[in-house]
């Protein structure tokens, strides 16, 4: 009769266990999406080198405040190293020496988890629009 009482007691409690369960996951599965704030979530369709290349700064953190790295400095006397040699294209040591040229670069990860994005903005009419956009593996080594 003991042994009876235990596996009883068990089976309810077991039991009672599995409704409790089942009662978070559809508390989870009813969180309403819509009212979540979208821009502190990564669009990820839309942060392409594409996307980035046209998009001003506003606008792609708008779309994606999650970045790797946002940083700004003065482009001016130190030439090019790491990842900025790129702008060895867009300006000449002579320019970059002579001026003092803001620049802003920031970072997202790619959706394929895979590759990392650069992008190097020029301030314009108090904005930051695109220089360059640039695409490496995450591995890579300037």
């Amino acid at each position: 009769m003991k042994t009876v009482v235990i596996i009883i007691i068990v089976l309810l409690t077991f039991s009672s266990c599995n409704n409790k369960q089942v009662k978070k996951v559809n508390k989870v599965n009813s969180v309403n999406t819509k009212a979540i704030d979208s821009s502190y979530f990564c669009l990820e369709d839309s942060i392409t080198v594409s996307f980035l290349s046209k998009a001003s700064y506003k606008k792609a953190i708008a779309t994606c405040r999650l970045t790797l790295l946002d940083q700004q400095f003065i482009l001016k006397g130190h030439g090019y190293m790491d990842a900025t040699q790129i702008l060895e294209n867009y300006y000449s040591r002579e320019e970059h020496e002579r001026n003092n040229i803001p620049i802003r670069i920031a970072k997202w990860g790619s959706k394929d988890e895979e590759n990392i994005i650069y992008v190097w903005y020029k301030k314009e009419n108090n904005g930051w629009l695109p220089i360059v956009a640039e695409k490496y593996h995450k591995s890579a080594q300037f």
